[in-house]
């Protein structure tokens, strides 16, 4: 039972590292980011190193997940932070004067009332923090 739980757990925790890794990359990298002929060059210099941070940090955090380790716990946490904190980052700049979820009014889909792109935010922090707990049930570190 417990070893099932840890692989459902390290699972869901794949999907959040996998979505963190190519879900900006597959929405930002078009002409209204990366390749913007309005946005200054240090601007998109900016949105590709982003990217790029997110897709590094996530295929950390896949090997943190799957490796073998006399540790796996540690792994574990540190792998549920990476999609927790480059998601968490979609909500700082709306206590930036200024800044907008959207380019234009309107050009994101909502749910409820909020735009995609933050619920999506959300899902896979809760999904991150679903997997670990999940998997960490049965991961403890030695002693």
């Amino acid at each position: 039972m417990v070893v099932g739980m840890v692989r459902a757990g390290k699972i869901v925790l794949t999907v959040a590292l996998a979505a963190t890794m190519l879900g900006p990359a597959v929405a930002d990298f078009n002409d209204s980011h990366v390749f913007n002929p309005d946005w200054p060059p240090h601007a998109r210099f900016h949105a590709v190193m982003l990217l790029a941070v997110g897709i590094g940090v996530s295929i950390a955090g896949l090997w943190l997940v799957w490796r073998r380790s006399p540790d796996p716990a540690t792994g574990l946490r540190v792998a549920a932070a990476v999609p927790v904190v480059v998601w968490g980052a979609f909500f700082v700049p709306l206590f930036v004067p200024g800044t907008s979820v959207e380019e234009y009014p309107g050009e994101v889909g909502r749910l409820l009332g909020v735009p995609l792109n933050l619920v999506l935010a959300g899902v896979f922090m809760v999904l991150a923090v679903a997997g670990y707990r999940l998997s960490a049930h049965g991961e403890r570190p030695s002693r």
